[in-house]
């Protein structure tokens, strides 16, 4: 992971990352100790990666002279189609315990969400499968701006040595030149990454933490069926031994005895030590 291209805030330390699921994710969890990352396309906002096109767009009209400078540099950088095309699976968390907007979008009101220790989990993860990148979701505008401001302003300029005026001017007049090309290359994957990241403000409550996969030679992809469509995921397989988990919490719609008592007694049976709580979340009927 480049510290200086792409910027993300990671989990503090003590902190806990919650998992929000449905019933039957909750028990694939806990009896095979795996979780699913799904295709970063296929992920449920069809426009968080397009909402980072936006962004783009201001950020050069401030540091780029002239509209057509602006067209020849986004054209040979993010629209660019490449020889190679990376694939990229996202596992998400939150920092948020109980969340009616989560409730909603991962646990359909009725299922449960599992906390987990962030650095024991990241730790587990990190033994299962490379992590290309994790963080905490961004959702401000003004910090999505400034992460790309950086990116065009200073990182490329440092990496290649010149000016950002000069990097466009030797794309101007030839836009095969090695050192602009380079430059294209790396921007557009630093938008791959950010991509991922930038969501819009009106998400902010989820308090989304994202952790990504890139596909690698040997990766199985593996399909489920999801509102009549083919899902695209990869398993990442944690060790056998118990999984770090603070707490496990029933969702809003999902209040009968049988609910808290089952998943305690499941707990048990695995060895575990976890409280079962209920959301403080009341629904009207």
């Amino acid at each position: 992971m480049s510290g200086r291209q792409v910027k993300l805030q990671q989990a503090e330390k003590g902190s806990i990352l919650y998992h929000y699921t449905k019933s039957n994710g909750v028990n694939g969890i806990l009896s095979h100790n795996c979780f699913w990352a799904t295709k970063s396309d296929f992920l449920n906002d069809p426009n968080e990666f397009s909402h980072i096109q936006g962004i783009i767009d201001k950020v050069c009209q401030e540091n780029i002279k002239t509209p057509e400078l602006i067209e020849m540099f986004l054209q040979d950088s993010i629209y660019a189609e490449r020889d190679k095309k990376r694939e990229y699976f996202v596992l998400s968390f939150s920092k948020c315990r109980d969340s009616i907007t989560m409730w909603s979008e991962f646990a359909n009101k009725t299922g449960y969400n599992i906390g987990f220790r962030s650095d024991d989990i990241i730790a587990r993860i990190e033994e299962a499968a490379e992590i290309a990148y994790h963080g905490l979701v961004v959702y401000n505008t003004r910090q999505q701006m400034q992460l790309i401001r950086k990116n065009i302003c200073n990182y490329l300029p440092n990496l290649l040595r010149i000016p950002l005026d000069d990097i466009l001017a030797l794309g101007n007049k030839n836009r095969e030149d090695e050192t602009y090309q380079k430059a294209c290359r790396k921007f557009q994957r630093t938008i791959e990454v950010y991509a991922m990241f930038f969501k819009h403000e009106g998400f902010a409550e989820e308090q989304e933490y994202r952790f990504i996969f890139k596909r690698q030679k040997d990766t199985m992809v593996q399909f489920r069926a999801k509102d009549g469509f083919m899902l695209p995921y990869i398993e990442i397989p944690l060790t056998e031994k118990n999984l770090p988990i603070e707490e496990i919490m029933v969702a809003p719609q999902n209040h009968i005895d049988l609910a808290k008592s089952g998943m305690e007694y499941m707990l048990h049976t695995k060895g575990y030590k976890a409280n079962v709580s209920l959301s403080n979340i009341k629904l009207r009927y």
